[in-house]
């Protein structure tokens, strides 16, 4: 099967905002600063488009920098919230496996990974469903889990036995190599890491039941306040990024595109947990810092494409969104 890279399907789903301060944490090490990372609360989840156009933009400022391995290798609870807390507050590998099977909701929407034990390997599969994320992303997430992993056992010298990727090549292979050892497998079915099964019963450096029950509760709650379906909310993003340019992303054409009237469209977002507004405001806002970090348009270009009827009106409903104009912002 082959797979396009930057799935529509994934695009408009979110990951934790947490994952932002791992690349802006590594990012200051550098002395770079993101235009799009300005201003951003912590916790505030946002896109996979916005997440691999951030990861995009940072690998381009860096060019001689395998950008994956670098972010995987500091890879710490702080970037992955509640969900990294309460796994490192488990009593074993294994343990912190099944809660990170129940709650990775929390860090990312969409592709679910299963625990999985074959001929004496252990691994996490990851559903492909959803279609592909971007090369650069995977490499932060397969090559984190290892990471974590370490930090959990407190065991510096655990090396994965294999990585499978959906991907044909792999861009920073040798630098991702390094980092996890074992062997890569490309063109898999879906993505996966595989370790000795022996390592799920390793204790954890961590362990605190007092604090794990604590976290559960914690981590039950927040999952219970995100959207149990955002397939809709990605399918009406998706569409708004379509048509935006065309000057037909109004509810009434995005409601007949989907087949269903005004009416039930807003029903079915207010169920997601949002509105179309919302959602036209965010796609606004989040496609147009893309385009003024990442490329040589114009503002009146930039407004054009998002449906605005002049550039004034860009410019104001920016600066509410963003807080400053977009001439501040791409400077």
């Amino acid at each position: 099967m082959i797979f396009q890279e930057k799935s529509d399907r994934l695009s408009g789903l979110s990951v934790a905002g947490d994952l932002t301060s791992l690349l802006e944490d590594y990012l200051k090490t550098r002395g770079i600063r993101l235009p799009a990372l300005q201003g951003r609360q912590k916790h505030q989840r946002l896109t996979y488009a916005l997440w691999w156009s951030l990861l995009d933009d940072a690998q381009a400022r860096l060019p001689d920098v395998d950008l994956g391995p670098e972010l995987a290798r500091r890879v710490a609870p702080v970037h992955l919230g509640v969900i990294g807390y309460l796994a490192e507050s488990c009593g074993t590998v294994l343990e912190a496996f099944h809660h990170f099977e129940r709650f990775q909701r929390l860090l990312y929407e969409g592709p679910r990974a299963r625990l999985e034990v074959r001929d004496g390997l252990a691994g996490l599969v990851w559903d492909a469903g959803f279609g592909a994320s971007s090369r650069l992303s995977d490499q932060v997430i397969l090559g984190g889990l290892l990471t974590f992993l370490r930090r959990m056992t407190g065991r510096d010298d655990l090396m994965l036995s294999r990585t499978d990727v959906i991907w044909n090549d792999w861009p920073g292979g040798r630098g991702f190599l390094a980092h996890t050892g074992g062997e890569m497998r490309f063109d898999a079915s879906a993505n996966a890491v595989w370790f000795d099964a022996r390592y799920l019963i390793l204790p954890l450096i961590q362990h605190n039941s007092q604090a794990l029950t604590s976290l559960r509760s914690v981590a039950d709650e927040a999952l219970s306040g995100l959207p149990l379906s955002a397939v809709l909310t990605a399918e009406v993003q998706r569409l708004l990024i379509e048509l935006l340019p065309l000057g037909g992303a109004s509810q009434a054409q995005v409601a007949s595109r989907l087949a269903m009237s005004e009416r039930t469209l807003l029903r079915r977002l207010r169920a997601e947990g949002t509105g179309f507004r919302d959602l036209l405001n965010r796609v606004r806002t989040e496609t147009a810092c893309r385009y003024l970090s990442g490329s040589p348009l114009t503002l009146s270009e930039i407004a054009l494409l998002l449906g605005y009827s002049e550039q004034a009106a860009f410019n104001r409903a920016f600066r509410k969104a963003t807080g400053k104009t977009p001439g501040q912002w791409r400077s």
